[in-house]
């Protein structure tokens, strides 16, 4: 049974398949591979999900699962979730280049082009420095000046050097360094950490601050 981040509730839930999976044969560069599809159900609010993987083996041939293959989709394999997951694209409160700029990371992710993510992620992180009046040189710097002027903790700190380094390879051509997928969705967990801390928790805050106050001014 997989683990995702469903696309429907956005949170991340085991999903168990519902039917038999849709095996279509094909050939490339003289090796037979198999496209497989199937449906899955959310084990926490109940909807569809639908995966896509290739794979060198036919799921549907149950000779394999003597060899252990469960005919599910293996971590290794190149899988495509639908629907992707959607509310980490959401920004409110953040500057509309910069908010933009992390949905269309979160695209690159669902499209598969997990380099052109976390090298976005990396800009969004560099952004929001700059966007705060940081231009010292180079990133590091920048995530260190964030963290010294208070607009992130320690903890966020941190992680926003973890997103620069998976990021540096992306954005100084170092193609050679591989990024999964799953490296790819916890670095932009990472990066909604970043525009959290530094945009979205203070608007909400001063939201509550107005509204409390309005409350006081009209009992």
């Amino acid at each position: 049974m997989a683990t995702i981040t469903c696309g429907w509730c956005n949170t991340r839930c085991h999903v168990t398949p519902t039917g038999e999976v849709a095996v279509t044969e094909r050939w490339g560069y003289g090796d037979r591979a198999y496209v497989a599809d199937a449906t899955y159900k959310c084990d926490g609010c109940g909807r569809l999900s639908v995966v896509s993987w290739v794979t060198n083996h036919s799921p549907s041939d149950r000779t394999w699962s003597s060899y252990g293959r469960t005919g599910e989709p293996e971590d290794y394999e190149d899988q495509r979730w639908y629907p992707t997951p959607r509310s980490q694209m959401d920004f409110p409160d953040v500057p509309e280049e910069i908010a933009s700029a992390a949905e269309e990371a979160w695209l690159c992710r669902s499209a598969g082009a997990f380099r052109a993510a976390v090298a976005l992620a990396r800009a969004v992180v560099e952004s929001t420095a700059k966007a705060k009046g940081i231009t010292g040189t180079g990133i590091a710097a920048k995530i260190d000046q964030l963290a010294a002027q208070g607009l992130i903790r320690a903890a966020v700190s941190e992680q926003a050097h973890e997103i620069r380094h998976l990021g540096n390879g992306a954005a100084h051509g170092d193609l050679g360094d591989p990024v999964t997928a799953e490296d790819s969705e916890e670095v932009l967990h990472l990066m909604g950490e970043v525009l959290n801390e530094v945009w979205q928790s203070p608007a909400r805050a001063a939201r509550l601050a107005a509204a409390r106050k309005a409350k006081k001014s009209n009992p």
